[in-house]
């Protein structure tokens, strides 16, 4: 008698995605999810309320090192295995299936947060700025509104907040779901509203001197501030002494990567990009290449007009609260439309990256269905629409949790380090980047190819800087204050997403077990597109 065949774990042989994202969105869509002008905005809103005498010159000379290994290295892995998932495919299918369910769930842990942080801090960075351009124009309406929509303001109205972030959440939850053209003109949008206002407050800093603008503040800002004379004053009977120093340099990094990054992403949309290797090279590559070069003109401009030992002054002084640097903008130009108009370029800014996060995690969460590995409901790709609709439903709805977190709670400041959560992850990657070329080597001769004159393959030369880059950033996500060191919450929420991994994986296996079905068996390939 002949074995009865075991039944297919998966009757469908294609996504249903299409592959529409062109180089020109993998560009738009890297900028918008690290936005020019609000990411290096918040490089001067976050650090010196934790690190003063910094010399942000080398440390993004350092970052940006890093940031160009990081992006090289996602682009080779990505055009190897160009599929919807990113890390989680690289690793499951290189290393072990296991361990790549916990990457890919230590991956939707960290995104998912960030994702539900886009409108808390799309009212915070806003509202800060709208509430200091009231006070310099005495305009008691631009002051209320931006201390009551803004969450940590002087009067805020979380529950109006509230509401409205689940608005914003609902609005792109549907963009995301009609995908298409429409997703990539919102990006555009987003993308040429911020790149606008960041012109803006550029020509504004370049047209204007540093004596100039200590003349303009103390003329527009001291009095309901103080005088810059007066701040550094303050500062110093707080022990500050204007100044850099390389002493900081390797704490300082970490906190540049909170803000500008880069977090990978593109390769959760791998299956969806046009000529992966071509679009990746152009669009990912030359995103942070450019944004390398814009952070650090923008921080010229800042310390060259402004001075950033007044930056760090005027946080130590106002109880280590350091202002959203766009603000000296209107210090500079006290115009009501201006303060309105870079008010909606930072806060398209931070939904942008909220929304595209609802796109890249629900490629995750399709793909970890396809595979069989949760309920196959979420690898349904709308017909109509070719995005993967049930997945996107739930990132929104998951999305909830951590902005009711950060509005009602403390979680924003006990919330488990996403950075050490993504470290993980990318040191899985290049763990994979080693070994691939010689685990996965008709694979990789057919897609990546060549090795260098030492006879190493390039990605394992990548993954071995990357183990030592991404080893580093964990180290001090764990130590860092200023990044978020594990609190005793903290450490309950990562036993916990380790534990769900390990637990959802173990069901799966041995149910599927029961039904006389190897799941690890779908791990031998890629899945298909």
């Amino acid at each position: 008698m002949k074995p009865e065949p075991k039944p297919a774990m998966f009757s469908r042989n294609a996504t249903g995605l299409v592959r529409e994202i062109s180089a020109v969105a993998v560009f738009a869509w890297s900028i918008v999810y690290f936005p020019w002008l609000s990411s290096w905005a918040g490089i001067f809103w976050v650090t010196p309320d934790w690190y003063q005498n910094v010399n942000y010159y080398a440390s993004l000379g350092v970052w940006a090192i890093i940031a160009v290994v990081i992006v090289l290295l996602y682009w080779q892995m990505t055009i190897i295995m160009p599929r919807s998932g990113g890390d989680y495919v690289f690793v499951s299918r290189a290393l072990n299936p296991l361990v790549g369910f916990i990457a890919g769930f230590f991956f939707f842990a960290a995104i998912i947060v960030s994702a539900g942080s886009g409108p808390f801090w799309a009212f915070e960075e806003a509202g800060s700025q709208i509430a200091f351009a009231g006070n310099i124009l005495h305009n008691s309406f631009m002051s209320t509104f931006g201390n009551t929509y803004t969450p940590y303001g002087a009067t805020p109205d979380l529950n109006t907040l509230f509401i409205l972030g689940l608005l914003l959440i609902a609005i792109g939850g549907v963009v995301t779901i009609i995908g298409g053209k429409i997703l990539r003109y919102v990006i555009y949008g987003f993308f040429g509203y911020a790149f606008v206002t960041l012109l803006v407050v550029a020509a504004i800093f370049l047209s204007t001197s540093h004596a100039q603008f200590v003349t303009d503040f103390n003329t527009n800002a001291a009095p309901f501030i103080n005088s810059t004379q007066n701040i550094f004053i303050s500062a110093a009977a707080k022990g500050y002494t204007p100044g850099t120093s390389l002493g900081n340099l390797s704490v300082v990094i970490p906190v540049l990567f909170v803000s500008i990054g880069p977090y990978p992403v593109m390769q959760m949309v791998g299956g969806e990009i046009r000529n992966p290797r071509k679009s990746l090279l152009y669009g990912l590559v030359g995103a942070e290449l450019v944004s390398i070069a814009v952070w650090f003109g923008l921080t010229y401009l800042l310390d060259h007009v402004v001075n950033i030992s007044f930056v760090e002054a005027y946080a130590v002084a106002n109880g280590y609260n350091a202002p959203v640097p766009t603000v000296f903008a209107s210090a500079i130009n006290p115009n009501a439309a201006l303060a309105w108009f870079i008010f909606g370029g930072l806060f398209v800014s931070n939904m942008g990256w909220s929304w595209l996060g609802f796109t890249f995690l629900s490629r995750l969460v399709m793909s970890m269905s396809f595979d069989g590995m949760i309920s196959t409901k979420f690898a349904h790709v709308s017909e109509r629409f070719r995005t993967p609709t049930y997945a996107v439903v739930l990132i929104c709805c998951a999305a909830v949790i951590p902005m009711y977190l950060e509005f009602y709670t403390s979680f924003i400041t006990t919330q488990v380090n996403s950075i050490f959560l993504l470290a993980i992850v990318w040191i899985l990657t290049s763990l994979c980047a080693i070994v691939l070329p010689y685990r996965k080597k008709a694979l990789y001769q057919t897609t990546a190819g060549q090795k260098n004159p030492l006879g190493i393959p390039t990605l394992s030369i990548l993954g071995v800087i990357g183990i030592a880059v991404f080893g580093y950033m964990a180290y001090y996500s764990i130590i860092n204050p200023a990044v978020g060191p594990f609190h005793l919450g903290a450490e309950l929420i990562l036993a916990g997403v380790l534990g769900a991994a390990i637990a959802i994986y173990l069901a799966t296996y041995f149910y599927n077990k029961s039904k006389n079905l190897n799941i690890n068996a779908i791990f031998n390939e890629l899945p298909p597109e």
